[in-house]
């Protein structure tokens, strides 16, 4: 081979390798000058979120949101910082714009718990309950990274309370059910699920979780009270009475405790039907229940119809009856009182509920 051509070929050869080294460099470099950018532009995000935390806490909520808005520009795929731009969203009430940034999250994963959870905040914030607790189950059912137990026993007290609160009786109950057995056995919070059965308008498993409080503390007013006002919603005064007197005596400030004792006893004076009454006792409640009716209507309309009720009441009340009649006195006197009460109904406006009213109880438990 002729020398002058192995030197060409060696040339290139070198020139080859140096062109490759070359952009080998530059590479290298260019990589090099990413990565810090990178590192910079991540270090810029996480400043900013940082603030957008501290402005949270401060409840400065539309600034932190700017704040979350600028890190998700830097670092559009960090779904961490595009959440808590939902949440700051949320908190400052900007539901539209959370909602429209909860969507994205959720279109890239469906199942993702805090998510979901957030966005049942929104659209319950937005009225649309409906929605919102369906969102809330699949907060429930999806996918938590850390805790997944403890945050879904959250998620699922957010949504009873929601529903305590939407006086949703029978979806309240059926969220109760599983709730009672995956919710931890401190007693503060299986009080809190007594009170909640109580909301659902099951006084019968709320007296079960207070009774079963009472076996482990006998000394819990808050069982006594919320064991009173299950029995009181199922009409048993009289042991509702016992149950507020022990809750008193462990809470004697308690003013709660004690207007509702004092209802008790205002129901089992009046009540006419107690096991045990002489007839004479009866017909003197009858008395002092049209009396009370009396009371509740004077200050009403006057029709012709509830004149002659009325002038009735009046007259029942300063009659003199003989012993003998006065079983069939107390009758009259009960159904005349009961045709005050639905007088009061009609010519009185909207009269205030009748829940707390001594007089209504009574002869709600006379009508069963």
């Amino acid at each position: 081979m002729p020398r002058q051509t192995l030197l060409s070929g060696t040339s290139f050869v070198g020139t080859f390798v140096l062109i490759f080294i070359a952009l080998a460099t530059l590479f290298a470099t260019d990589t090099f000058l990413v990565r810090i950018e990178r590192a910079e532009d991540q270090a810029e995000a996480g400043r900013l979120v940082a603030e957008g935390r501290e402005m949270l806490r401060r409840g400065r909520y539309v600034e932190a949101a700017e704040r979350f808005k600028d890190a998700t520009s830097i670092d559009r795929d960090n779904r961490d910082y595009r959440l808590a731009l939902a949440e700051a969203l949320l908190a400052a009430k900007n539901y539209t714009e959370a909602e429209s940034s909860l969507g994205d999250l959720l279109q890239k994963d469906s199942t993702d718990g805090n998510a979901n959870l957030a966005m049942a905040r929104v659209l319950v914030g937005e009225m649309k309950i409906a929605e919102g607790i369906s969102f809330y189950h699949r907060a429930i059912y999806g996918r938590w990274r850390t805790d997944a137990a403890q945050n879904r026993l959250k998620v699922r007290f957010e949504l009873v309370d929601l529903l305590a609160r939407q006086n949703a009786k029978e979806e309240l109950l059926a969220e109760l059910l599983p709730l009672q057995d995956e919710a931890s056995a401190d007693l503060r919070t299986r009080t809190r699920i007594g009170e909640l059965f109580l909301s659902a308008g099951s006084p019968a498993r709320a007296a079960d979780v207070f009774r079963d409080i009472l076996r482990r503390d006998s000394q819990n007013a808050a069982a006594y009270s919320g064991l009173g006002e299950a029995e009181f919603a199922r009409g048993n005064y009289q042991q509702a009475r016992t149950d507020f007197l022990n809750a008193s005596r462990l809470k004697p400030d308690n003013t709660a405790i004690r207007k509702r004792l004092e209802l008790c006893e205002q129901i089992i004076s009046l009540d006419p039907t107690r096991r045990g009454l002489a007839s004479s006792e009866r017909y003197q409640r009858s008395l002092k229940l049209v009396a009370l009716a009396l009371d509740e209507i004077n200050n009403c309309s006057r029709t012709p119809a509830l004149q002659d009720l009325l002038d009735s009441a009046n007259k029942a009340l300063k009659a003199r009856v003989a012993e003998l009649r006065q079983n069939a006195a107390t009758e009259t006197n009960l159904d005349l009182t009961e045709q005050l009460w639905q007088a009061r109904g009609k010519d009185c406006g909207s009269p205030a509920p009748a829940s707390d009213n001594a007089l209504a109880l009574v002869l709600a438990k006379i009508a069963q």
